[in-house]
């Protein structure tokens, strides 16, 4: 059976740029849509990030199986364009800032006046009502986000691997499919994602909720479970691991070999320090692999700390064409990360500027 494609036949416009607008694009494309993405005389800032000899790896991690149209929004013929190819779509994706979607006339209150059936999905920092500019990691400091990922010297700490923005996209593409499925939906609408909300909902999660009914939160942990104890990383002698042993079950196989006392998880977590000195002692007089077979005779979750190099070739040893398919040109395409019926949704490499949609795989 073809993996799905439910939103074959639908046109979407992306007016977007680096990751979170093209994530939620290229979800859109992913399932059938035709994605055109509207770029400046210059392209999507994320083309002069860094790369291969193929281009900026940013680029097309993100916009694969899309048509490139060059517009000119300082030329009001090219905005004329625009607004022709709006007229002819099902959705528009963006995550340019408010001040300037009004200065294009595509705020959401035109867009509701210009454009009554089109699905308008727009992303920004802090919501449509703010103007402010935000990035990742911005959202990652002001959510409280830097704070909870903290070391444990309390020194805060984003990610660098940009979690607001991937969330973000994964929100908006999921918010603008199902708008565009609502059977009972008569006309467009405007959905507003707000970066600091998906941080919010996704960085923070449980710690939000304790935060909202009044609750503590322990000081940054670095490596450390905040649920459980001990679970964290651990130096080996040739290397990281990282042991999941915080659960009682877990706990109760784990406290022999290195010498714990029976406690409970909630004792443990008030004196994790503790625990954790506990599990490094031992670690640290074992190898790796010595360590990790423990664990798997033990049933207790862990994994090596590896290099992205080693990382990738593990994973692709899972699954056929898992990470990245490899085009004749020695090119790669990174692949979507889920099967139907053994099958991967099909995808096209990212456009040149400007560029066709280049043949599926």
């Amino acid at each position: 059976m073809a993996p799905p494609q439910p939103l074959s036949g639908r046109r979407g416009i992306e007016l977007a740029q680096f990751i979170a607008g093209p994530t939620a694009a290229q979800l859109l494309a992913d399932f059938g849509a035709e994605v055109i993405k509207i770029e400046a005389p210059g392209g999507d800032g994320s083309r002069a990030l860094p790369g291969t000899s193929f281009g900026s790896v940013y680029a097309r991690c993100f916009n694969t199986s899309k048509t490139s149209v060059i517009i000119d929004t300082h030329k009001a013929e090219d905005r004329a364009k625009l607004d022709e190819l709006l007229a002819s779509a099902d959705a528009l994706v963006s995550n340019i800032a408010p001040q300037a979607l009004r200065r294009l006339g595509l705020d959401p209150a035109s867009i509701r006046r210009r454009f009554p059936d089109l699905v308008a999905t727009l992303v920004s920092g802090y919501g449509q009502g703010d103007e402010r500019t935000c990035m990742d990691t911005i959202a990652q400091s002001e959510s409280g986000f830097a704070w909870l990922n903290g070391a444990e010297d309390g020194s805060p700490r984003v990610s660098t691997s940009w979690p607001t923005d991937f969330f973000s996209g994964l929100y908006a593409g999921l918010s603008t499919a199902m708008a565009l499925a609502d059977r009972g939906r008569a006309r467009g609408c405007i959905i507003d994602i707000s970066m600091m909300e998906v941080a919010a909902a996704m960085l923070l999660g449980p710690a939000a909720l304790t935060v909202a009914e009044g609750g503590q939160l322990a000081p940054p942990a670095g490596n450390r479970d905040r649920a459980s104890s001990p679970s964290g990383v651990y130096l080996c002698r040739d290397g990281y691991v990282y042991i999941y042993a915080g659960l009682d079950p877990y706990w109760a196989k784990l406290r022999p070999i290195i010498g714990g006392d029976d406690v409970t998880m909630v004792e443990r977590i008030a004196r994790a320090a503790k625990y954790d000195a506990l599990v490094a002692r031992w670690t640290a007089s074992q190898d790796k692999a010595r360590v990790l077979e423990t664990m798997r005779e033990l049933d207790i979750p862990a994994g090596g700390v590896l290099d992205p190099f080693a990382a990738v070739a593990m994973i692709r040893s899972l699954r056929p064409s898992a990470v990245t398919q490899a085009l004749a040109s020695g090119e790669h395409m990174p692949s979507f990360p889920a099967l139907f019926d053994g099958e991967r949704l099909p995808r096209s490499p990212s456009p040149p500027l400007g560029g066709a949609r280049r043949p599926k795989i």
